[in-house]
């Protein structure tokens, strides 16, 4: 039996897949030594992609065939349009988390003040949802797209919370935030529980192996992994940095592409 999509889009990128979920930035928020401005940085720059998220999920939905029989409720069009309702409800409730933490933790100028601006990655994933559903790639490559962000973001964040150390004292509240707030949300068994839902709607829809429309899927992984790689602060010292540009391209696209040709298996 063939390997279903997902397993086969987890086994194009390990090594790159890993780097992009194990970054220095993750095991300085586990550790809570994330200098302040690094921190709202990040902040800033997670809410900005947030706020692009509810529009990549309306085109998602506008282009979703659903069907209108007495049983509808069943289909697996309807189910994908129950979790993209899902993924909208949880959307707006984070973009409300970024803002009351930045407000308690005196950080509104820097997270959400006009003059901040876009990222490298930021703008990627932009563009990214934009384009995800255009031309005659559909709403399943969208949902692809969608999984594959959440499946990253579920790793890095578990791999956060397996180096979380005990806090001694209450310490600076902003040194704190990401163990208090940030890595439970995301390494919570019902965000688990989401990008699950998500993986097995997308293997559901039974995508003909090696067809245009699983080329289109293999693109948008390695996109989204690429992506992700670039999207995490640098963290002094650790020699990985955000957004190190030559000649207008982020370096590591091309190295992933290279990767995906290889055969190697699931992480």
């Amino acid at each position: 039996m063939p390997p279903s999509l997902t397993t086969h889009l987890l086994s194009l990128t390990p090594s790159h897949l890993h780097t992009a979920t194990t970054h220095p930035f993750l095991l300085a928020a586990a550790t809570s030594t994330l200098p302040p401005s690094i921190l709202t940085t990040w902040l800033a720059q997670d809410r900005l992609y947030a706020l692009s998220y509810p529009s990549f999920i309306g085109s998602i939905l506008s282009c979703l065939p659903l069907p209108s029989h007495p049983s509808r409720s069943t289909s697996l069009e309807w189910r994908v349009a129950d979790v993209l309702i899902d993924a909208l409800a949880n959307i707006r409730r984070e973009i409300g988390m970024f803002e009351e933490v930045a407000r308690q933790e005196g950080w509104e100028a820097e997270v959400c003040g006009g003059e901040v601006e876009e990222g490298t990655a930021t703008r990627c994933y932009r563009d990214l949802f934009a384009g995800a559903t255009g031309g005659a790639k559909g709403w399943v490559v969208g949902l692809v797209v969608l999984w594959a962000t959440e499946e990253c973001y579920l790793r890095a964040w578990k791999f956060a919370k397996s180096h979380c150390v005990a806090q001694k004292g209450e310490g600076d509240a902003g040194q704190d935030v990401m163990a208090r707030v940030f890595i439970p949300n995301w390494s919570s068994e019902e965000f688990e529980g989401f990008v699950g839902r998500l993986r097995g709607l997308v293997d559901e829809v039974g995508v003909e192996e090696g067809g245009w429309v699983w080329r289109e899927c293999e693109r948008a992984w390695r996109q989204v992994v690429w992506i992700e790689s670039i999207f995490w602060p640098d963290v002094e010292g650790s020699g990985q940095t955000v957004g190190e540009e030559v000649g207008g391209e982020v370096k590591g696209q091309g190295e992933i592409a290279k990767e995906g040709t290889k055969a190697d298996s699931v992480q």
